[in-house]
C-alpha cells in the first residue's frame, strides 16, 4: 500500500514536471465545482505547480482565469495567487507588476471575499519581496488596501490588518506612520479607534524605527522638544 501511495505521488510530480500545462488546465477546470473543499485543495495545487515549474507556466493562464466572471472561479485564481507568492518567496519580484491591475479590481470589488482574498495576497507578497525594490507598486496598493480599514467583517479586518503588516515590513513604518497620523485625532470616535489600532500594531512591529519619523514639535519658552542628534547626518 505504501508503495502504491508513494508511486502516485512519484507520478503527479512527474506530470508536473514535464507538463505543467495539461495539469494546470485540468486545475483550472477544478474552480469551477461547488465544493468549498475541492477548490481550496486546487487553489494549494496551482501554486505548487508554480513552485515546481516557475511562476511564469501558471500566471498567464492564472490571470486569464480571473476574466471569467463567475464569482467561485475569481476567488479561486485570488486565493491560488496568494498561496503562489507565500510558496514562491523572493522569487516575486519578477512578477509584482504583472499582477498589480489585477489586485487592483479585486480590491475595489463590491464582493467582501474578493478583497479579503486580495489583501491576503498583498500581505505575502509584500513579505516576499522585501529589500528588492518594488516599494512603488507596493505603495500603489496600499491605496487601495487603506479603504477597507472601516470594514466591519472580523475575517475581512484580519485580511486587511495582515495586508498592513506586511506592507509595514516592506515599504517601511515611516510611510504607514504618515497614513495612519491623518486620523489618530478626527473627530469621529470610530475613525479614532480603527486608526489607534493601526498605530499600534505599527508601534507594537517597529518603535524604535518610528522615532525618527513622529511629527516635529518647535521649542516653546519652557520645554524642548526638538531632538538635534535625529538631524546628524554622516
Amino acid at each position: 500500500m505504501i508503495f502504491f501511495v508513494e508511486r502516485k505521488q512519484y507520478c503527479f510530480q512527474s506530470n508536473v514536471n514535464f507538463f505543467p500545462h495539461d495539469v494546470l488546465a485540468t486545475l483550472l477546470n477544478n474552480l469551477k465545482v461547488q465544493e468549498r473543499q475541492n477548490r481550496v485543495c486546487t487553489t494549494v495545487a496551482i501554486a505548487i505547480v508554480a513552485e515546481t515549474c516557475s511562476p511564469f507556466t501558471v500566471l498567464p493562464a492564472l490571470m486569464n482565469e480571473y476574466r471569467v466572471p463567475e464569482l467561485n472561479v475569481q476567488n479561486g485564481v485570488l486565493k491560488s495567487l496568494s498561496f503562489l507568492f507565500e510558496y514562491i518567496g523572493e522569487m516575486g519580484k519578477d512578477y509584482i507588476y504583472a499582477v498589480t491591475p489585477l489586485l487592483e479590481d479585486a480590491l475595489m470589488d463590491r464582493d467582501l471575499v474578493h478583497r479579503q482574498t486580495a489583501s491576503a495576497v498583498v500581505q505575502h507578497m509584500s513579505l516576499g519581496v522585501y529589500g528588492f525594490g518594488c516599494e512603488d507598486s507596493l505603495n500603489h496598493l496600499l491605496n487601495y488596501v487603506w479603504p477597507n480599514v472601516f470594514e466591519t467583517s472580523p475575517h475581512v479586518i484580519q485580511a486587511v490588518m495582515g495586508a498592513l503588516e506586511g506592507l509595514r515590513v516592506a515599504i517601511g513604518p515611516c510611510r504607514m506612520l504618515q497614513y495612519c497620523l491623518q486620523g489618530l485625532f478626527h473627530p469621529a470616535r470610530k475613525v479614532r479607534d480603527v486608526y489607534w489600532k493601526i498605530y499600534n500594531s505599527i508601534y507594537i512591529g517597529s518603535q524604535d524605527a518610528l522615532i525618527a519619523h513622529y511629527p516635529r514639535i518647535y521649542n516653546d519658552d519652557k520645554n524642548t522638544y526638538i531632538r538635534y542628534e535625529l538631524d546628524y547626518i554622516l
